[in-house]
């Protein structure tokens, strides 16, 4: 095998999310945006640490269009951790770093304004190559494209929502097309996008964020010579899409959880040994992105709270961010201690809900007293209730948790 560029594919840090966070009083900062600056700068001191030559950035730095000056800093300082040792950084425009109105600044523009040393940033399709100690390293670019740039207002005129969402992939396919046929032969070669790529798998938490109708691009589209590696930024679950084929087409997930729905998937970055047409590449998980768990519990017998503290035990909670759920018959509920429990998850770094499930016997909308349950019980007994409901619960209770953590929090600081 000829000589490899250790190259660094990492995406979707999403600074600003607070989801789950709350100060911290030794830095007046949110303790989520700690949380993704430690993953984010564990996964740099890694890459270094392996030889790499070059890092890629597929989009979305930050949870929204226009971040903090605090949320500019975090991000820029884990950057800096590459530069600072001369590597190049490769970094895409995703959805959330594109503004919604025309002429407005992305939110990574700044790096390209003052002229970072080592950063190159890129917010259309186009094709550079990347001078590395390893030797050049071809870039195409595919930012994710808004619909009201790329559609003229005739174009709408007449159309379905699918028939936009068709128009809109074919769009991607041509630019596609174009940065294929514009590389240039024998130079190691990457694709970098961010988009939705056909047969990729949602977490629970993209998949309510995520517009169904969004455009999907199919894989055949990326498996394309002179490409050696497609490295994609947009979906948050790591995964490779195309389990037999070259060059692999690889997202490399969040390098740490969002939400609950995330919580049993591996979060890190992708270290790829590039090489023209002898690509191989693998996942490094880093290993200090906070757990997420989710203890649930029958606990519907005589001795209910020992039920709980036995399920409570087989978890490790050091760190985690915890949500305890149990079920329980009505005429039970006074044997619960809720004292021991709550010691008992007292390790967790935050205990964001205790949700109580109560049995009762032919339950229906008229006879239910929704007051013995709390909120998310309560709106999940109500979506149970109808076949549509039930449906779209998986879609729509991951925007009721963060409105019911939102609201935790106003009374939190209002104790």
């Amino acid at each position: 095998m000829e000589h490899t560029i250790e190259v660094m594919h990492f995406a979707d840090t999403h600074f600003g999310v607070e989801t789950y966070g709350r100060l911290d009083p030794a830095t007046g900062i949110n303790t989520r945006l700690m949380d993704f600056k430690q993953s984010l700068s564990d996964a740099m001191h890694i890459a270094l640490a392996r030889g790499v030559q070059l890092a890629v950035f597929s989009g979305d730095a930050y949870k929204g269009r226009d971040p903090s000056q605090t949320h500019q800093r975090a991000f820029a300082e884990c950057i800096r951790l590459l530069t600072e040792k001369n590597i190049p950084v490769v970094m895409l425009t995703g959805n959330h770093d594109i503004p919604s109105v025309r002429g407005r600044a992305h939110a990574v523009e700044i790096f390209r304004v003052l002229g970072a040393k080592n950063v190159h940033i890129l917010h259309k399709p186009e094709i550079i190559i990347v001078e590395t100690t390893g030797g050049p390293v071809q870039i195409a670019a595919m930012p994710y494209m808004m619909k009201s740039s790329q559609l003229a207002r005739e174009e709408y005129l007449g159309k379905t929502v699918e028939q936009i969402r068709q128009i809109m992939e074919s769009k991607y396919v041509e630019y596609l097309h174009m940065l294929r046929d514009k590389c240039v032969p024998d130079v190691p070669t990457m694709m970098l996008g961010h988009f939705w790529v056909s047969d990729a798998q949602l977490s629970s938490w993209q998949k309510a964020y995520l517009n169904l109708r969004e455009p999907q691009v199919s894989v055949s589209a990326l498996v394309q010579d002179p490409y050696d590696y497609v490295a994609m930024g947009h979906i948050h679950k790591h995964q490779l899409i195309n389990k037999n084929g070259y060059p692999s087409v690889v997202y490399a997930g969040s390098p740490d959880r969002i939400d609950f729905g995330e919580k049993d998937e591996p979060k890190g970055f992708v270290l790829v040994h590039l090489a023209r047409k002898q690509t191989t590449w693998e996942f490094i998980e880093v290993p200090g992105s906070r757990p997420f768990v989710e203890i649930s519990v029958d606990a519907d017998t005589d001795n209910p709270t020992e039920k709980i503290l036995e399920a409570i035990a087989r978890h490790n909670l050091d760190g985690a961010i915890a949500r305890l759920t149990y079920k329980i018959s009505a005429n039970r509920q006074p044997l619960i201690r809720e004292n021991e429990i709550r010691d008992a998850l007292s390790p967790a770094f935050m205990v964001v809900a205790i949700r109580r499930e109560v049995l009762r016997e032919q339950l229906t909308r008229s006879n239910v007293h929704t007051e013995s349950l709390d909120p998310g019980m309560a709106l999940e007994f109500f979506l149970d209730q109808t076949e549509k409901g039930r449906k779209r619960k998986p879609e729509l209770m991951p925007y009721a948790e963060r409105l019911f953590d939102e609201l935790r929090k106003e009374e939190l600081l209002t104790e």
